[in-house]
């Protein structure tokens, strides 16, 4: 076998690809030409491998953190293997964030009271508004009855039928369920009409009855489909820097993925600081955010303090939007199956 033949000597041919061999390394492939079978051989390969990832990982990390866009621009710039990719750090990110909110929780627990309760609490504070439209009226009439002028009245009266509206839909959703199990063993049968699309009615109806289970697949569809993010903001970032010649969407996607996997970490430290060490200034935590987005666009596209603030209030509204849409997006698949 010529595999068996040549481990542990220098190959004439490369074992990987068969290229024939001039020096120590396959100019093809870059393979060694000399090949080892022994324990320490492989104790060897294995801590190389461990000790250069996880210099690039510390690297590319702490670059992030101080220096975000000199990483970026750095990176574009062909400084490829000295720090570890935007998409890999993205996804080692998005892990650290999976498994922190896995085993500890998010920054608050959510828990949905029973439908019959929920409801009854619900129609309880519809009551209230309803005894404070009746005194509105009440107070209407006298004012008209004096002359008075009732804008004020009238805005209150408004603004309480509409908050009023809202409470008797998600009320009226919440006993569905129940209601139709009444009416079905009666042999009636009452439809809750929403939008006036059966199948979505009934879709509202049941992630309003069971907003848990709809929490929980927008969990798992968020830690899925957290790529989107990136091909979400890559059109808007294209678009705004129309205006700077010489960036291609490739430098553009860098910027994305490394201030998402950035902001990925960042979600990672909020739930260790809220869940563990049971620290308070979570909001100042959150402030790193558009100071570590100014650095970065500062650094990346090379700004001046004036464009380089206009910019991040820029970016920083096209991320809200970005993460409102891919909210939406997570919510529709969770209602869909």
């Amino acid at each position: 076998m010529q595999g068996d033949k040549m481990v542990g000597d220098e190959a004439k041919a490369c074992l990987n690809c068969g290229t024939a061999l001039v020096g120590h390394y396959c100019h093809a492939c870059g393979q060694s030409s000399h090949i080892h079978r022994t324990l320490g051989a492989w104790w060897h390969d294995f801590s190389h491998g461990v000790l250069h990832i996880e210099g690039q990982v510390w690297r590319t990390m702490a670059m992030l953190v101080t220096r975000p866009g000199e990483l970026t621009r750095r990176y574009i710039a062909g400084e490829r293997r000295r720090f570890l990719s935007p998409l890999a750090l993205y996804l080692f990110s998005v892990f650290l964030l999976y498994i922190a909110y896995s085993a500890l929780g998010g920054f608050a627990t959510f828990h949905a009271p029973g439908t019959q309760e929920a409801a009854t609490e619900l129609r309880a504070e519809v009551a209230k508004v309803d005894q404070r439209i009746a005194v509105i009226d009440r107070d209407r009439a006298a004012a008209v009855a004096a002359k008075r002028d009732t804008a004020l009245l009238d805005k209150e009266r408004a603004e309480l039928v509409d908050q009023k509206q809202g409470m008797d839909f998600t009320a009226s959703a919440m006993t569905l369920g129940a209601g139709d199990e009444a009416h079905s063993s009666s042999g009636e049968h009452q439809e809750q009409v929403i939008t006036g699309w059966k199948s979505l009615d009934a879709k509202i109806v049941h992630a309003i009855r069971d907003p848990e289970f709809l929490l929980f697949k927008m969990e798992a569809n968020g830690y899925k489909f957290s790529w989107a993010l990136i091909l979400l903001s890559m059109p808007f970032m294209r678009l705004f820097f129309l205006w700077k010649r010489g960036l291609a969407m490739f430098d553009h996607a860098v910027f994305v993925t490394y201030s998402l996997s950035f902001v990925s970490l960042l979600m990672v430290v909020m739930i260790l600081w809220t869940k563990l060490a049971h620290l308070p200034g979570l909001a100042l935590l959150m402030l790193a955010f558009p100071v570590h987005l100014f650095l970065q666009i500062r650094g990346a596209y090379r700004l001046g303090l004036v464009s380089g603030l206009l910019m991040t209030l820029v970016v920083s509204v096209m991320a809200a939007a970005v993460l409102l849409i891919w909210i939406i997006g997570l919510l529709a698949l969770g209602m869909a199956h």
